[in-house]
């Protein structure tokens, strides 16, 4: 870099010292260390897509003689399709130590032949099995490879099979835990995860792990669901307060946001909820759910929301005592608001008109943000928020076709002149 070249002419003119300059040196190292280049990343990339080729194409091979082959060699193939795996990551673990793409392919291609094995064996000896068992048993064999590898695409494989079996169990009645239970093997590879956040990795895998995480938590929450799912808005809403939060934080704050899955899940997934619950329809079931306390308090759902809003609680507290209230975003303190019109929705209807007078405000928000950043995506973004409010408010509203087609026509407008405003805005600061 062009900054460590530097470094000897700036201790020569006195501008910083040895130990400052040391300390640069050292930092932009390790910088460097933990992150990939350009061509890093495409071998990464094209090698964990190999992995994946390879791994298919040795299925149809054996596939193609499959049923005339004798039991024994079928065995055979069966395991030497297990055993060539485990050589190829014994030679990455002791040849290849600091080469990524050899690591991450290697162990990948054991991930999927772990499930291949586990497949010809039950069917070679006809070994039957349902769905989460075979899910369940894959995961646990190659878990440890996770860390034993120490691989972040095993670590989203996993994720993602966790998830499938936790759909699973709920169908299921042989599943080898129960439905609640399947929430601590989801916390099986986080300190795998952890250490790449304190690591500040940028690779590609990272990337995606930090897309993969909250969208598997915001998957697998809907398997909480049982009795009283009307309970559920609150929930969702609380978990996407947090993973704004989270987006929010110092980690993510130089990040680009294809880089930040917390931030746009948890702002898309708040707003998304509030339109949903923008409807009447749905706050006539929060209305209807039984009042007395004890019927709810040990249902699924509402343990689940105890939980987040205890999580969300905490760091909220933290950012008021780190920042005081005036340094607070107003989406960070949404989840709460919403909370207050949800606990309304049990007597009174008022709360429908507040979850719209909330959906109308975020987009006007969204449009202001954006017009003050100079952010198109973010102004326009504001503007499908007003616009799907008014669709959906079309259907639900006794109005005649000549004030909706006003309604929309006005809203199209709206878009000319926003955009052709900010074009002009952006033309207007280039040229100074």
């Amino acid at each position: 870099m062009s900054i460590l070249h530097d470094l000897h002419e700036l201790v020569g003119a006195n501008v910083i010292t040895d130990e400052t300059a040391h300390q640069i040196s050292d930092y932009y190292k390790k910088k460097q260390g933990n992150s990939l280049s350009g061509k890093s990343k495409q071998l990464l990339l094209f090698g964990i897509l190999g992995a994946f080729l390879v791994g298919i194409g040795l299925l149809f091979i054996v596939a193609n003689q499959w049923e005339e082959l004798p039991r024994s060699v079928k065995t055979a193939c069966a395991f030497l399709l297990l055993i060539v795996p485990q050589l190829l990551c014994v030679y990455a673990m002791y040849k290849k130590p600091d080469k990524v793409v050899w690591r991450e392919s290697t162990a990948l291609i054991l991930f999927f032949a772990v499930c291949a094995n586990i497949s010809l064996v039950s069917q070679i000896y006809h070994i039957n099995g349902d769905a989460s068992t075979f899910i369940f048993t894959w995961m646990m064999l190659t878990v440890p490879l996770v860390y034993i590898m120490n691989s972040s695409a095993v670590s989203i494989g996993y994720l993602i099979g966790i998830l499938s079996y936790s759909f699973a169990v709920r169908f299921d009645g042989n599943a080898l835990l129960s439905d609640h239970l399947t929430w601590l093997l989801f916390l099986v590879p986080m300190p795998h995860y952890f250490k790449l956040i304190r690591s500040s990795s940028d690779s590609p895998l990272t990337k995606l792990l930090h897309w993969v995480v909250p969208a598997v938590l915001t998957l697998n929450l809907g398997t909480v669901i049982f009795n009283y799912g009307e309970l559920m808005p609150p929930v969702y809403f609380t978990l996407f307060g947090i993973f704004y939060f989270l987006g929010s934080g110092d980690y993510f704050r130089n990040r680009t946001p294809e880089q930040n899955g917390y931030l746009i899940i948890g702002t898309l997934g708040s707003i998304i909820t509030l339109i949903v619950m923008s409807f009447k329809s749905n706050w006539e079931k929060v209305s209807s759910l039984p009042h007395p306390f004890g019927t709810l308090s040990t249902s699924p759902e509402f343990i689940a929301f105890v939980l987040l809003f205890a999580l969300a609680s905490g760091i909220l507290y933290r950012e008021i005592r780190d920042r005081g209230l005036a340094g607070l975003r107003i989406m960070e303190v949404a989840w709460f608001l919403f909370l207050l019109i949800f606990a309304l929705g049990f007597f009174t209807t008022i709360s429908v008109f507040l979850v719209n007078i909330a959906v109308f405000a975020t987009g006007v928000m969204m449009i202001r943000e954006g017009a003050g950043k100079n952010n198109l995506s973010t102004l326009n973004s504001g503007m499908i928020v007003i616009t799907i409010l008014l669709i959906c408010r079309s259907f639900d509203i006794d109005l005649t076709y000549v004030v909706k087609g006003l309604m929309f026509v006005g809203v199209g407008i709206g878009f000319f002149i926003t955009n052709w405003w900010m074009l002009k805005k952006q033309r207007k600061n280039e040229a100074q």
